[in-house]
């Protein structure tokens, strides 16, 4: 499993504490790193950033009124808009004219390669990539491996676990620590407890650091660009009664940040955890999941990952889980009196764990949004979609990789299904800082759900709407605040939810719907499995939407 794990690998990063990056040989194609802004599409034909994409192989761009001055191994000059460049002295036709998208000049691909002296004949996302260097505006496509083993007691609430983490360093500088965040020993753990009692790095124990939910990790040495290393963490997690998202009531539990996760990068540092109860205070990069988990025998066992394996023990029964792709976090729910109800939707099977619930009307509307999302975003990777009716007091659901989780505190709303349901794309596949940006996966996630019923039913379509449009117009305040600073969760849901999901209906008003669905399809394309800052989703909707940034203004601060 160790073998296994080091070789499917890693994520990104803690950018901050670390020297000037030398630059790296590297095999690299263009589809195996991201770039920050992100290249748009034009005609089948990949453009990037000039000013952000030369440097970062040793070259540089200039230009003024949309004449660029490219610079590399060679030089070109190029007009924004005109299909005809100069290319070391001789006239070029290009296939994509370049253009200005804000305050970036946009380049095709194939002329920056040219200009930093590497030449394929290749096409598309298969471009080989010169020598890189820079602290900031790439990474490598790694994603690291969670190999978890855990005991749970539902009675005492009591979890002893060990993580096996393999991690590949996807920056072109090198790291000198990691950092995990621990949910469940901030607000949002409820009174639940986490505490790491033995951490070892590439077979050598080390004294780690904690700051509440924060968990520092020194490197015995620096760890390279592209170097791979192995954490083991021994924790002990405490679930609290509770009717929350990590919490036990009766015989059924559910548990969710159960575990440390490393922290994902922002900017200049770490993404901790808000100090927040309400909306999402943590966010995760993806990874490849392998959990086992032991329970008592005649407990069963929903998780946001497919179950491969199950062994009775005796008293205790193990569960064997595997993501099948990279997946932002591994939550469970666990009852010794489910009724599983499955259908099958495709390739995907999905599985309602109930109680007595309305498990078949869940399976029609879950089935009829799962096709409905992978036409309109695109395909959904995973084998499985596990729902589950848990006591959520506060939440009408709750979304978490290919794991729904609905209140049965609450009357049923199938309208909270699809909402669930287009979290898998806006949240899991695309992921986003949900402390400081919940307006992306929450807005579209309620636009997504306003799109399947303007499709299915526009009665309710317009109902929905008109419910949304009032609450929306309850709040001037701005949709990207900082989950701290709305206050309360009624004033968190009116600016993000439904101010949010308003947001999307006035740039699809001036964009136009199908240019909205292509834009929002290519991030789904691009970031895929990745987590998108708000400047680059903001690129591609003006981008593709021939918007100015000034539609923005109305709904964002600081944009």
């Amino acid at each position: 499993m160790a073998v296994l794990s080091l070789a499917i690998l890693a994520f990104f990063f803690y950018p901050r504490l670390v020297p000037e990056p030398a630059a790296i040989a590297t095999d690299a194609t263009f589809k195996q790193v991201v770039l920050d802004p992100p290249p748009l599409e034009a005609d089948g034909q990949v453009l990037v950033s000039a000013g952000d994409f030369l440097p970062l192989a040793g070259g540089s761009a200039d230009w003024y009124n949309g004449q660029g001055v490219l610079r590399g191994a060679g030089s070109a000059r190029v007009v924004a808009g005109s299909p005809v460049a100069t290319l070391n002295g001789e006239p070029r036709q290009l296939k994509v004219p370049p253009r200005l998208v804000g305050d970036k000049l946009y380049i095709p691909l194939q002329l920056a390669l040219a200009v930093l002296g590497t030449s394929s004949s290749q096409g598309g996302s298969d471009l080989p990539l010169p020598p890189l260097r820079g602290s900031t505006g790439v990474h490598f496509r790694y994603y690291p491996v969670y190999d978890l083993q855990a005991r749970y007691d539902p009675a005492s609430g009591e979890i002893q676990g060990e993580l096996l983490l393999a991690y590949q360093n996807p920056f072109l500088t090198p790291l000198r620590q990691l950092n995990f965040n621990l949910p469940a020993n901030a607000p949002f753990g409820n009174g639940a407890s986490l505490a790491v009692t033995r951490a070892v790095v590439n077979n050598r124990p080390v004294a780690v650091h904690f700051k509440g939910s924060r968990l520092e990790v020194p490197l015995p040495r620096a760890l390279a660009p592209r170097e791979t290393l192995s954490v083991v963490l021994s924790f002990k997690t405490v679930v609290p009664p509770g009717d929350m998202r990590l919490g036990r009531d009766g015989n059924l539990s559910t548990v969710s940040g159960w575990y440390p996760i490393l922290a994902p990068p922002t900017e200049d540092t770490w993404a901790g955890v808000a100090g927040t109860a309400y909306g999402d205070p943590y966010f995760a990069g993806a990874a490849y999941y392998l959990v086992r988990l032991t329970l008592p025998s005649g407990y069963q066992v929903l998780a946001s990952s497919r179950l491969t394996g199950r062994q009775e023990r005796g008293e205790w029964t193990d569960w064997s889980f595997n993501s099948d792709q990279p997946v932002r976090e591994f939550a469970f729910t666990a009852a010794p009196d489910w009724q599983f109800t499955t259908r099958q939707a495709g390739r995907v099977q999905l599985v309602v764990a109930s109680r007595g619930e309305m498990a078949p009307a869940v399976l029609d509307v879950a089935a009829r949004a799962l096709e409905f999302f992978q036409k309109l975003y695109g395909p959904y990777p995973y084998s499985y979609l596990h729902i589950a009716f848990v006591p959520l007091d506060n939440l009408a659901g709750m979304e978490y990789p290919g794991l729904l989780l609905l209140s049965n505190r609450k009357p049923y709303n199938p309208a909270v299904v699809v909402h669930e349901v287009a979290h898998q794309w806006w949240y899991n596949l695309v992921g986003n800082d949900t402390r400081q940006a919940a307006w992306i996966d929450e807005g579209l996630a309620e636009y997504s759900t306003l799109l399947f019923y303007r499709h299915f039913d526009p009665g309710l379509y317009q109902a929905k709407l008109a419910e949304i449009t009032q609450l929306a117009a309850r709040t001037g305040a701005p949709i990207n605040l900082p989950l701290e600073e709305y206050g309360s969760e009624q004033d968190y849901r009116q600016a993000v939810y439904n101010r949010g999901a308003m947001f999307w209906l006035e740039l699809e008003r001036m964009a136009g719907e199908e240019q909205l669905k292509e834009a929002l399809a290519y991030v789904q394309r691009y970031y895929r499995y990745e987590i998108i800052p708000p400047r680059a989703l903001l690129t591609i909707i003006t981008y593709y939407g021939k918007l100015d940034s000034n539609n923005f203004s109305p709904f964002l601060r600081n944009k």
